[in-house]
């Protein structure tokens, strides 16, 4: 009986293997810091939003005021000129159920504001992100992170109408 000898096999499945458990490894490691900066977004937009809509004056400056004021808990990670942010005023209930198209952002601008805050009880505070993947090479596609939140303006409730 004659021993056959298997020289490097070993190395060359550690190699195989360690790549494709590399692989998944980055793989989990981009999708954490995808469901990241969407948990940061979903906060950003809750406490900004409750912090402007109090404000009896300008809100949009109020809101991005808050954005930039939080900045400390997630600016180290996520990059925070890629946000943009807008407020839609809406008049009544009905207004809300035909909106079709966020309030959009121009492309040089980060920040917008569509129709007048006087009388308008309804606002959507809306916040885009910008998300580019860290490995690009694994995953190549860029996205946009939106959150909205649908809030009861404290100075203009009085003009609310079910």
């Amino acid at each position: 009986m004659k021993i056959k000898k298997n020289r490097g096999v070993a190395s060359i499945e550690f190699a195989m293997g360690f790549m494709v458990f590399w692989l998944i490894c980055m793989a989990w490691v981009e999708m954490s810091y995808m469901s990241y900066v969407s948990a940061i977004s979903d906060l950003i937009i809750s406490e900004s939003a409750r912090e402007s809509k109090t404000k009896n004056s300008d809100y949009l400056q109020a809101f991005t005021d808050a954005v930039n004021d939080n900045q400390s808990i997630w600016g180290n990670v996520v990059d925070p000129s890629k946000f943009t942010m807008s407020i839609q005023y809406l008049k009544s209930v009905n207004e809300l159920g035909s909106l079709v198209e966020p309030c959009t952002v121009p492309d040089s601008e980060s920040t917008a504001e569509c129709g007048s805050s006087d009388n308008s009880s309804i606002a959507v505070y809306r916040i885009d992100y910008r998300f580019s993947p860290i490995f690009t090479y694994f995953m190549g596609f860029e996205g946009i992170f939106s959150r909205e939140d649908i809030v009861i303006q404290e100075y203009e409730r009085d003009a609310f109408k079910v």
